[in-house]
């Protein structure tokens, strides 16, 4: 008899915790549906009136244990949604030790691609995608870049390099104000460049969608130069730079600018046509003084950056024909406010190049 009924309740309970168990999961799973109003009037309740959260639960048709949540939810976080805090998703395949010994090998070598990184990972037993070694790079701050094109440089080259750095380390900005930079540069006859344009599916393709370049594109060569007060002369030079087509250059271009004041000193790179006998002889007896200039240095003439904002303002014209080129290039090169601009903040870098190529011994700078 007593053992029957110890059965029988044995059975009732576990019934009833089976019962509880599943109702909790239903009020767990309609946690997620409730509205926003409803939850804040379940928060109303429990904080202005004396209700019992069994009451709460009755007052807004929602199970107990849905009450409790909501109440214990706005008491931790102060909000009503349901959304929970933190990571929730699926846990990392990479622990972070792995993922800085990825950062580190791609400081080692930065030419390694995600696809090489991923190979010595799994190497290690460690399998995933190279999409995922990406965006453990981009958590990191390794983003892909173009590499910059420089010039190739040899250990003799950035020898003479740190030696005229260090002639120079001293040079003040007013000492650089009397210099005059120059330097020739290539501009090519094309149509107008644009980066995009816009076009309706259902629009038929026609010419303005089109970049239309000839293969073998010609080019005009300028001759140009520019102080620390704005940009100076732009000559356009028919074919190649010649000695003596420089020197009749510098006699209408530099002689006269540099007799009205005898201070300035004349930078030139080492271009054969700059640095001939016939040229030397030119600046002895026009007693114009010629700066020393490292071979092989773009990076250190400011006059090259200047180009290069130069170039940008043309392709949003069109230069189809060699005499438009040569109107829209002179046109930018003496009016355009931005080039004016820059030009004594260019001066005004030289001692920040000096020092960044004795910081580097001679090697590349960011210029």
């Amino acid at each position: 008899m007593f053992l029957s009924v110890y059965i029988s309740g044995f059975i009732l309970v576990s019934v009833y915790y089976i019962s509880s168990v599943s109702s909790h999961k239903d009020v767990q799973s309609t946690t997620m549906d409730i509205t926003p109003r409803k939850r804040s009037k379940i928060v109303a309740l429990s904080q202005h009136t004396q209700m019992t959260q069994r009451q709460i639960a009755s007052e807004c048709s929602v199970g107990l244990g849905t009450v409790n949540d909501i109440i214990k939810r706005f008491r931790e976080t102060g909000s009503f949604s349901p959304k929970r805090k933190g990571k929730c998703g699926r846990k990392k395949k990479t622990t972070p030790t792995q993922d800085r010994l990825l950062v580190r090998k791609s400081k080692i070598n930065p030419r390694m691609t995600a696809v090489d990184l991923n190979r010595d990972l799994r190497a290690s037993g460690t399998n995933v995608s190279d999409m995922t070694v990406r965006r453990r790079l981009l958590a990191a701050g390794r983003v892909a870049i173009k590499p910059k094109k420089k010039q190739l440089l040899t250990k003799a080259m950035m020898s003479k390099r740190l030696q005229w750095a260090k002639n120079h380390k001293d040079w003040t900005i007013e000492m650089w104000k009397n210099v005059i930079f120059s330097d020739e540069t290539h501009f090519f006859v094309q149509g107008e460049k644009v980066p995009y344009v816009r076009k309706s599916a259902d629009e038929k393709l026609s010419p303005v969608h089109l970049q239309q370049a000839p293969k073998y594109p010609q080019k005009k060569m300028f001759w140009g130069y520019f102080t620390h007060e704005g940009t100076g002369a732009l000559v356009p030079v028919e074919g190649m730079m010649k000695s003596d087509q420089y020197m009749d250059i510098c006699q209408r271009r530099i002689v006269p600018l540099m007799q009205r004041n005898p201070d300035l000193i004349f930078q030139q790179d080492l271009a054969p046509c700059h640095t001939s006998k016939k040229m030397k002889a030119f600046f002895k007896n026009q007693h114009i003084e010629v700066l020393s200039w490292p071979g092989n240095s773009p990076d250190l003439n400011p006059i090259e950056n200047l180009w290069a904002i130069l170039k940008k303002k043309p392709g949003k014209m069109d230069c189809s024909r060699k005499d438009e080129l040569i109107k829209s290039v002179i046109q930018v090169w003496f009016h355009d406010e931005d080039i004016k601009n820059h030009c004594s903040t260019l001066v005004e870098s030289m001692p920040k190049r000096v020092n960044e190529l004795i910081k580097n011994k001679g090697g590349h700078i960011n210029y």
